[in-house]
């Protein structure tokens, strides 16, 4: 089992991974669900706001819940629209990039085992 606690925390948090600029706003990180096999979080990225470049050693899949951005998955920039989902790739490095004017809200699942 893979456990996936704190991940995004100490992606946000490592210097080395943080490619976010010195004044843009951090993103707030919260655990929706954390059960053995699953978790869930919700992430808000204000406008100008980024998700700092990071990989996950799991699958993954973010929805915005509302607001837009664009996802960077390796080279590659997916949009993303209110209710759009975006499949995210283990050990591909991703970042989610929030241009618009409002809050993106973000919910981000994990399996953390294999099923």
């Amino acid at each position: 089992m893979i456990r996936l606690t704190c991940l995004i925390l100490i992606a946000l948090t490592t210097p080395a991974l943080a490619l976010t600029p010195p004044d843009s706003p951090k993103p707030v990180v919260e655990a929706v669900l954390d059960q053995p096999s699953v978790k869930v979080v919700k992430i808000t990225l204000a406008p100008g706001a980024v998700l700092p470049t990071h990989t996950t050693p799991v699958h993954a899949t973010v929805v915005a819940l509302a607001g837009t951005g664009t996802v960077v998955i390796g080279d590659k920039k997916e949009p993303l629209p209110t209710l759009g989902t975006v499949f995210l790739p283990k050990a591909i490095p991703h970042s989610v990039i929030n241009a618009g004017q409002t809050p993106l809200v973000l919910l981000v699942h994990h399996l953390k085992t294999t099923l």
